[in-house]
């Protein structure tokens, strides 16, 4: 594939493992991994879903994350329920993929990613949640800093009200273009894994997101580099690639 044609979706990949990268630590500060991957698995009920109706993709993968993560943000149980949603999301695309041709072919592309293809308007998603993203950092931030695991040694005033929801809305919104950017399993992998590195590195909030930015980042530049010459899908060789950073940053916390 000539070099112009790969620029777009090498850009739009390294805006969205940044955003990613971010939106994993925060994660990692509410304890609320497996509401990422139930969003994540709907996000990609809601692509397979678009292709069987001939609808856009993205309008319907966020509504349905929307929807998934409101009725998480209902519930107290950050385990249960959402482990049983991503299971009943796995089913769902299964069902989808079982039944309809062109379901079946969206959920390979989502399964295995689409990153080579991405094209204008990706791209253009992509910089418009950068921007966001840029913009909405001291607000994060504030939220985290509230919501952490231990709530009742929280280091930051309560957030108002609009802040809460804005940290919801972006957090959908990273992880449904993510996945549909970079394919499902390597989104969560830049979501989770990074974060899970930093957390043994940093000894601070701002090491935790400067260190999950750095982890992701090259895992991205790596498994790009070394998936193109060998004619292998992005998504698999992402997630190997950040499995073995995230190891080497526990190897290297346990070496100090």
């Amino acid at each position: 594939m000539p070099g112009d044609l790969l620029l777009t979706p090498f850009i739009a990949g390294v805006l969205v493992t940044m955003v990613l990268a971010l939106a994993g630590a925060g994660l990692f500060l509410r304890g609320s991994v497996w509401q990422a991957l139930a969003l994540g698995q709907w996000a990609a009920v809601g692509g397979v879903l678009a292709s069987v109706l001939h609808w856009p993709v993205l309008p319907v993968a966020l509504l349905l994350g929307g929807g998934v993560m409101a009725l998480l943000q209902r519930s107290r149980d950050r385990e249960r329920l959402p482990l049983a949603v991503f299971l009943a999301g796995l089913a769902a695309v299964t069902l989808l993929a079982a039944n309809f041709a062109q379901a079946s072919l969206a959920a390979a592309a989502w399964a295995e990613g689409q990153l080579y293809f991405a094209g204008p308007n990706e791209l253009w998603a992509a910089s418009g949640l950068g921007l966001l993203t840029l913009l909405m950092v001291p607000v994060l931030l504030r939220v985290w800093l509230h919501a952490q695991i231990a709530p009742d040694v929280s280091a930051a005033s309560r957030p108002a009200v609009w802040q809460h929801l804005g940290e919801i809305v972006w957090l959908v919104a990273a992880i449904v273009l993510g996945s549909m950017v970079l394919g499902l399993p390597a989104a969560l992998a830049s979501l989770l894994l990074p974060a899970w590195g930093a957390a043994w590195l940093a000894r601070n909030l701002t090491g935790l997101v400067l260190w999950a930015q750095g982890i992701a980042l090259i895992g991205f530049l790596v498994a790009w580099t070394i998936s193109l010459p060998l004619d292998q899908p992005f998504a698999p060789v992402l997630v190997l690639v950040n499995v073995m950073l995230a190891l080497g940053a526990r190897l290297a916390a346990m070496l100090r």
